[in-house]
This record gives structure tokens, C-alpha cells and sequence, in this order.
């Protein structure tokens, strides 16, 4: 007696397969809402010390005092050039040409400046002035993550210091 020896999957096998590919699927898909919502939190947070390096760095190569602006009430973030006939370096000034203007990101939840005036400037030799401590701290919280990051500018070099944490 011959056997016929068909090959294939019955369709009892491939439903099987749907389902758990489905079930495999639905329990990674919160797993990507965190790593996306980390990762864009992270571009915010390299954004942020992105600006405040390109300051200091327009301040060295126009030899001239530039500055980062932020205005936590309407979420604005200024980068100007210093007007020169001003003896208030550490303030912006609405004498002060504007070089570029933009807002927050929208991952964070709070952006707080411990600048007396939430301002920070950039001498020629790169050293930053500012009046108080120096220290910009970020937040955001969802459902899903916690993140809280801290952005240092050493005065006397300007140099830019970015630590964060997510949860």
C-alpha cells in the first residue's frame, strides 16, 4: 500500500502560529512606548546642550558675548548676540539681536534654571557669566517613564555638562 506523502501545514497549524506571533507582538508593544518615549527625552536633552555649546562656541568665533535665554512661562528658548554698548552681560536685553528662537521640547514636563535671571552668556574666551548657580534641570514623567536630567556650565571654561536619569 503506498502512502501519499504530502507536504504542508494544515491550516489548524497556521492559526496556532497567528496566534502566537499576535500574543508575542502584544506584550512587546509597551516595551517600545518606553524605549521611544526615552529616546526622544534623550534628543530633548542633547538638543538643550546642543544650544548652549553652539553659544559658546558663536561667542569664540565672532569674538563677541552671546547668550542662551529661557523663559519657563512660555517655554521659549532665546540664543542672542550681546549688545555691546550694555554693561548687564548676564541679561537679555530686547536691544539684543535674536539668532535663533525655540521651544521646549515636549517631553519635558518642567525646565527650571537656577540663573537668577534664567539667563546664561558666553565671553570671547568661551567662560560662561551667569548670576547664581549654573544649573539647568530638566523633567519629564509619564505613565510610562520617569526622566530627570541636570545640565552643569562650569563658569570659568563654559564648559557644557549633561547627566541624566531615566526610571
Amino acid at each position: 500500500m503506498k502512502r501519499n506523502s504530502q507536504k504542508g501545514f494544515t491550516l489548524i497549524e497556521l492559526m496556532t502560529t497567528v496566534v502566537i506571533i499576535g500574543i508575542v507582538a502584544t506584550m512587546a508593544v509597551p516595551r517600545f512606548q518606553k524605549a521611544y518615549e526615552r529616546m526622544e527625552y534623550r534628543a530633548a536633552n542633547k538638543e538643550l546642550s546642543s544650544t548652549l555649546k553652539v553659544a559658546r562656541s558663536m561667542a569664540i568665533a565672532n569674538k563677541e558675548i552671546f547668550g542662551v535665554n529661557f523663559d519657563p512661562g512660555t517655554k521659549v528658548i532665546s540664543v542672542f548676540k550681546k549688545d555691546t554698548a550694555s554693561v548687564l552681560f548676564s541679561t537679555f536685553e530686547e536691544s539684543d539681536s535674536l539668532i535663533r528662537v525655540d521651544t521646549f521640547s515636549h517631553s519635558y514636563s518642567t525646565l527650571s534654571t537656577d540663573f537668577t535671571d534664567n539667563t546664561i552668556s558666553f565671553r570671547p574666551n568661551g567662560s560662561a557669566i551667569y548670576t547664581g548657580g549654573g544649573n539647568i534641570v530638566c523633567m519629564a514623567y509619564s505613565e510610562d517613564m520617569i526622566g530627570i536630567t541636570q545640565i552643569n556650565i562650569l563658569a570659568a571654561t563654559g564648559r557644557v555638562k549633561l547627566e541624566s536619569h531615566y526610571y
